[in-house]
């Protein structure tokens, strides 16, 4: 009963306190805040009654805060107030309330994404302000309140939320994208943190050049948040595939290196040392660099794989090696550094073989794969398998060929006769001629029998070999010999009956030639396995081949692998960054060779056509016309003809010899003259670097200078030169080459570039790679070579300042500089030359190889050639189709292409092909892009485009095709052209069709018809009346003279004398008037026909013009 009694008491006391509201807080001061009036959902132009007390100066808030399924506690509204007076008496304010258009709306045009709320909480807060002060920042005032209150409204799903109120117009083309755009489902793009760097084998010259790749942020907010988190605690994984050819010529070869935007070595830096191992160098997140040998000693000739492991602070290094009978052997190397690494691919640039910094090694590299985010274990097969493998195969069978050549040389040399200027003593001339000869056999049988076609050329070119210590050069002469054999013996071997086996001593004896060294038979063999000359097409072994060529370092063969990787022709993967590897490779080997004036075996990249006779007529050399035209005017002094003969002679150009003695004559007559600026400097320049000619300094400074008073801009160019190279005087020469510049000069402006880019100018001694860029781009679309390789370089890191990464534009300059080599040239000219000589079989074979490099005029001349030879295989539309994706594509190339493709009725490839043409300037393209609009094909809007004409005018055929029509009579020459024929025919055509739908012209041409031909008509009748009138008078008048009794029964007769009067007054008027009706008729009817053609041809005339 007592226990009872106590939990009654207890009640008692406590009931005061359990019955307080729970919204409503209130201090022992009375301090409270409360909602009056609340709406009770989430809607527009609403307000809250908010009352309060304050027992001191305090602080209210109202606020609005919502959730939605990705996020909570989002406050979207706050109001806050303060009140400093009438304290302790409880108070009342109105709120608006302010929602946010995302959570009251509909999705629509003004609302493009509403929230998905989960909770609506309207809350009201008080806080005393001394609080407030203690704590700072009011923005925490709800966390820090005394009291507060809350409610929660409800809100509606985005479905039947109202829609936006439209207050503002919006544009009809806004509106309409809104219309066609709004039932989008937008996906997020599939992004994977496994990167395929390399997917097709990157020959390895083993010098600065080398595949750039760079890396950019994650799209994906969850792949970057990773990426992010690892910068700190790295986690990645790379694994390539290698074939070394040689170990490093040096103490350290690069593999794979990291650039960042420092310049300096990033996470991670692969490298090869001389002895095969692996150095593996790593940058701290304090900065230090640290590095670990992998002592592995890597076999050559074979494939190996390195898988590279980075976790935090640890490194692994797996090493797969594929041995020749197929089986695997693999090793791993551990290594920790103690502190966690620095590892952000998205600094800088990675460098996939050499760079600037470091040459590569020699050899391959096979698949890349690079796993951003690491990988446990990595899946990195060899691919292409049998590619790689054949390459593995030619490689070994190469090695032992020329083991085998080797030996037959050394037994050669023990056997050789004695040189006649070397003495030899009487017994051992008795005993070299009676004594017995021993020929030791250094070669297996089995190699004698595999290797039995080297062997026999061997044995039949001894020539080249006999009696020479070393015969390395003379081996490179005898595959030449080989070569230029195979070249004219290729065209009998498909005519012939014999001609697969010929073929096939041909492939043979081409691969001994590559396997010796000569690097153009393998871009013969390449060529022949890609394009079916002779053989049928494999790709496989084209690959190789122009795998093999590369990695020697030949020009040709680098301009081949760079062009199939940037247009991604034959099998080879389209491809920028391993198009820059090979062709700025080629892009410095040119500008080193444009050094090498002397060089007989480079000349210009003359650009002749074949098919063009006005081409091939300066292409005479000294016997042509047009030489010995120059050579009489240059005789009679005649300073143009002088330096084009000497021009001719410093290059061996217009199939003149190279002869740089004669240049260097021609050069002197035209600069002594002292009348031409342009001769005077090139004849400076000769005497101050001494090509061809002795130094002359003195001569050279004076020529320059008055060369330059004469107003020559390279002349300025060549003192500002003279003054930096010989006086050693920057700052007048820094001058001298920005007034160069600023006239136009393109080595004046690549000189300031460099002076931008090494800080040397005496003003500006800081270093400013940005306008150096500039300068380069400028002087390099002038056509200065060194320009641009050094534009391309920054084009393709992209680390300069306000220089974006721009690989397609990088690899285009270097493909340009490419086709200016010498040796290119060389080439180019010794295939015309076989051309004019009446080779035509063997020009083929030769403008094939160029053409397979991506030479736009040897693409054409092959072609060219394969249709008046006829040949069998498909040449003619392969080399029209290379053409057509050059920069600036052949003409006849995009004609004849855009014909086959109509015959094929691909009409859009064909439109494509002719409007190419046509915005080249090609009239033919455009009257053929006309008709095919005029017989009714679609014309895609991008072709308009390209064409600059309106889509708007796309519904209007006869618009566009009259369009075209205009232009093409621009390009064309003469009156009558058969675009200015179809053209007048369409506006004929179209005046007629006007003139007919004229409401008012039609209608009144009508009426003038209906009017002549009633008059026509009318004076018709009226002469058959008037005719038919004088007829029946004069019947009528006969019969009364005739038929009439007198009075009285009696016949009266007049006189005779009476009668004749009387026919005379009644015949003659008749007559007149019968005689002069017929002629005033005829001449009516044809005025008034005359004035009614001339009124309505006048109406047709005014719709024609």
């Amino acid at each position: 009963m007592r226990v009872v009694l106590s939990f009654v008491c207890a009640a008692v006391v406590l009931s005061p306190v359990w019955c307080e509201s729970s919204d409503t807080d209130r201090t022992r001061h009375g301090d409270f805040v409360q909602f009056e009036q609340a709406p009770a959902t989430v809607m527009d132009k609403c307000s809250v009654q908010v009352q309060y007390n304050c027992s001191a100066a305090c602080r209210i808030g109202v606020e609005i805060v919502i959730s939605t399924p990705t996020s909570t506690g989002v406050i979207v509204y706050r109001r806050t107030w303060t009140n400093h007076k009438r304290f302790g008496n409880a108070r009342s304010r109105k709120v608006a309330l302010v929602f946010p258009p995302a959570v009251l709306y509909q999705r629509d045009f003004f609302v493009r994404q509403p929230l998905e709320t989960c909770d609506v909480l309207l809350r009201a807060w008080l806080l005393h302000l001394e609080e407030e002060e203690l704590g700072g920042n009011h923005a925490e005032g709800y966390d820090r309140s005394l009291v507060r209150t809350s409610t929660f409204l409800r809100t509606l799903p985005t479905s039947q939320r109202p829609a936006y109120p439209q207050t503002r117009s919006v544009s009809w083309g806004a509106w309409l994208m809104w219309q066609l755009t709004k039932d989008t489902v937008r996906k997020c793009p599939h992004e994977s943190d496994t990167v395929d760097i390399l997917t097709f084998p990157f020959a390895s010259t083993g010098e600065r050049f080398g595949v750039i790749y760079t890396f950019s942020p994650f799209k994906n907010r969850d792949l970057e948040r990773r990426r992010s988190l690892a910068l700190k605690q790295p986690s990645a994984a790379l694994s390539l595939w290698l074939y070394l050819l040689s170990w490093c010529g040096q103490s350290v070869c690069g593999i794979v290196k990291h650039v960042n935007e420092h310049r300096k070595y990033g996470s991670p830096l692969v490298m090869l040392s001389d002895t095969g191992n692996i150095v593996l160098q790593v940058q701290m997140v304090n900065g230090e660099d640290q590095a670990f040998t992998a002592h592995t000693a890597l076999p050559l000739h074979t494939w190996i794989r390195l898988d590279i492991f980075f976790q935090v602070s640890k490194a692994k290094l797996t090493i797969t090696k594929v041995l020749p009978a197929g089986q695997t052997s693999e090793s791993t190397h551990l290594f920790d550094f103690r502190q966690p690494l620095k590892f952000n691919d998205t600094s800088g640039y990675f460098v996939i073989g050499g760079c600037n910094y470091m040459k590569g090694f020699h050899g391959y590299f096979g698949p890349i794969r690079y796993y951003r985010l690491g990988a446990e274990k990595v899946k990195n097969p060899l691919s292409p398998v049998r590619t790689l493998k054949e390459l593995d195969r030619l490689h070994r069978h190469c090695e032992e060929m020329q083991q085998v050549t080797e030996h037959y040389l050394e037994a050669l040399r023990q056997n050789r006769d004695i040189s006649r200027d070397v003495c030899e003593s009487y017994y051992g001339d008795l005993k070299r001629k009676f004594g017995r000869r021993e020929c030791t056999q250094m070669w297996s049988w089995d190699q004698q029998r595999r290797f039995n076609i080297t062997l026999n050329l061997l044995e039949d070119h001894q020539d080249f070999i006999t009696g020479l210590e070393s015969s390395g050069g003379h081996l490179l002469h005898l595959s030449q010999v080989i070569f230029q054999d195979a070249v004219k013996t290729i065209r009998k071997a498909e005519e012939s009956d014999s001609g697969l086996d010929l073929m096939s001593t041909i492939i043979e004896q081409l691969k001994v030639s590559s396997c010796w060294g000569h690097q153009h038979s393998s871009l013969l063999l390449a060529t022949l396995h890609l394009a079916g000359l002779g053989i049928s097409v494999d790709l496989e072994q084209g690959h190789v081949y122009s795998l093999m060529g590369g990695v020697s370092d030949d020009r040709l063969a680098l301009m081949h692998l760079g062009y199939k990787h940037m247009q991604g022709l034959d099998g080879f993967p389209k491809d920028q960054n391993t198009a820059y590897g090979y062709y700025a490779n080629i892009g410095k080997q040119t500008s080193i060779d444009r050094e090498k004036v002397q060089d007989s075996w480079q000349t210009p990249t003359e650009h002749v056509h074949l098919s063009n006779d006005d081409e091939l007529n300066t292409q005479m050399g000294e016997l042509g016309d047009i030489v010995q035209y120059l050579k009489h005017q240059a005789n009679r002094g005649d300073v143009e003809s002088q330096k084009s003969l000497a021009r001719m002679h410093l290059w061996g150009s217009n199939g003149v010899e190279k002869d740089v003695r004669t240049a260097v004559m021609w050069y002197a007559r035209s600069a002594l003259q002292m009348v031409d600026p342009t001769a005077m400097y090139d004849y400076a320049i000769l005497l101050l670097k001494g090509t061809g000619v002795k130094k002359n300094r003195t001569l050279g400074l004076k020529l320059l200078e008055k060369a330059a008073d004469m107003g020559s801009v390279e002349a300025l160019n060549g003192l500002g030169w003279y003054y930096s190279t010989i006086v050693k005087d920057g700052r007048k020469a820094i001058q001298y080459f920005e007034l160069a510049a600023q006239n136009g000069s393109r080595d004046g402006l690549f000189n300031v570039g460099v002076y931008q880019l090494n800080g040397a100018s005496p003003d500006k001694p800081d270093r400013n790679e940005t306008a150096a860029f500039h300068y380069f781009l400028r002087a390099a679309q002038l056509g200065h070579v060194d320009a641009a390789v050094e534009s391309a370089s920054f084009l393709s890191t992209g680390t300069v300042q306000g220089v974006p990464r721009d690989q397609d534009k990088a690899v285009l300059l270097l493909k340009q500089v490419s086709e200016t080599n010498g040796h290119l040239g060389f080439m180019v000219k010794e295939a015309l030359q076989t051309y004019q000589r009446g080779s035509w079989d063997e020009a083929l074979v030769k403008y094939a190889m160029l053409a397979e490099t991506g030479l736009s005029v040897a693409q054409h001349n092959a072609a060219h050639l394969c249709e008046v030879l006829g040949h069998s295989s498909a040449c003619q539309w392969r080399y029209h189709n290379y053409s057509t994706y050059n920069h600036i594509p052949h003409e006849a190339g995009l004609l004849l292409m855009g014909d086959y493709y109509c015959k094929l009725a691909d009409m859009a490839k064909a439109m494509y092909m002719y409007s190419t043409a046509a915005a080249h300037g090609s009239p033919q393209g455009l009257f053929n892009l006309a008709m095919l609009i005029e017989e009714g094909y679609e014309v895609p809007d991008i072709i308009l485009d390209q064409m600059g004409i309106s889509a708007a005018h796309n519904g209007s055929r006869s618009v566009v095709v009259e369009n075209l029509l205009s232009r093409c009579r621009e390009f064309e020459e003469g009156d009558m052209t058969p675009c200015s024929l179809v053209l007048w025919r369409i506006q004929l055509i179209q005046a007629w069709r006007d003139f007919t739908h004229s409401s008012v012209q039609l209608p009144l041409a009508c009426g003038i018809a209906a009017i002549f031909s009633v008059f026509v008509i009318a004076v018709l009748l009226r002469t058959l009346l008037a005719f038919y009138s004088t007829a029946f008078l004069s019947t009528n008048q006969s019969s009364g003279r005739h038929g009439e009794p007198a009075a009285g029964g009696q016949e009266i007769r007049d006189s005779p004398l009476e009668i004749s009067l009387h026919q005379q007054q009644s015949y003659w008027p008749t007559v007149a008037h019968n005689s002069h009706s017929p002629q005033e008729t005829s001449d009516l009817v044809v005025t008034v026909t005359g004035v009614c053609v001339c009124v309505i041809f006048m109406m047709f005339i005014s719709h024609l013009l």
